[in-house]
């Protein structure tokens, strides 16, 4: 059983690399400092998640050669993607900012977390939090206190505005259904919900000495 789990994952391992290396080369990067090593590396977490969709794979990618500082081959990588293609700029800054990575990746990968685009706003760094996308096993559900579960998220996410010195907006979207798995039922106002919100991420400011604080649309109340 060993023998055969371990030819297995050999074998997932050569599929993932022969597929990263044909990426690599329709997209002309592997002759891109540190090509090679990103591309084991890739190959080796491909191994262990073997439903990568093609989306988070390239932000995978992208935030590999971020981290090398190599911003064009993480544009090259995020334009090839009809996903990202729209918002390859903020996700460029995102992935560019010095954060732990892992923390957001399941929110990324997920759709949970993503940019949104406000005409009201411009270019401004716009982001999504689409509760109604996160995915929680029954037992967990009962389990929910709202506003700290909403605190922590904020908290967590607001590295996506480390880039743009905190100015921006934060769209809220399903707190309806997230409301719906409080026990009991959480009787929150949007306008406390807002003001909530609001005040964590002026927590976060404030402790990033940023210039501007993310202001915050609610959606669904």
């Amino acid at each position: 059983m060993i023998d055969q789990q371990a030819a297995w994952s050999r074998s997932s391992r050569l599929l993932w690399a022969g597929h990263l290396q044909r990426l690599f080369e329709t997209l002309e990067l592997q002759e891109h400092r540190g090509a090679a090593e990103i591309s084991q590396s890739l190959a080796a977490f491909c191994e262990q998640h073997s439903h990568m969709s093609d989306s988070a794979l390239s932000l995978l990618m992208a935030r590999s050669f971020c981290a090398t500082g190599d911003r064009d081959a993480a544009i090259r990588i995020l334009q090839h993607d009809h996903v990202h293609r729209p918002h390859t700029d903020l996700w460029v800054d995102v992935l560019s900012a010095e954060y732990p990575f892992p923390e957001l990746y399941a929110l990324f990968s997920s759709r949970v977390l993503r940019p949104f685009r406000l005409a009201t706003v411009g270019r401004q760094a716009t982001w999504i939090l689409d509760l109604g996308q996160i995915r929680l096993p029954e037992a967990a559900r009962h389990e929910i206190i709202f506003l700290k579960t909403l605190r922590v998220l904020t908290e967590k996410i607001s590295n996506v505005w480390k880039k743009p010195n905190g100015q921006g907006t934060l769209v809220v979207k399903g707190c309806p259904r997230l409301m719906g798995f409080v026990q009991p039922m959480s009787g929150c106002s949007p306008s406390e919900i807002t003001g909530y919100i609001q005040d964590v991420l002026c927590g976060c400011a404030r402790r990033n000495r940023w210039a501007s604080v993310p202001s915050v649309l609610l959606l669904d109340l």
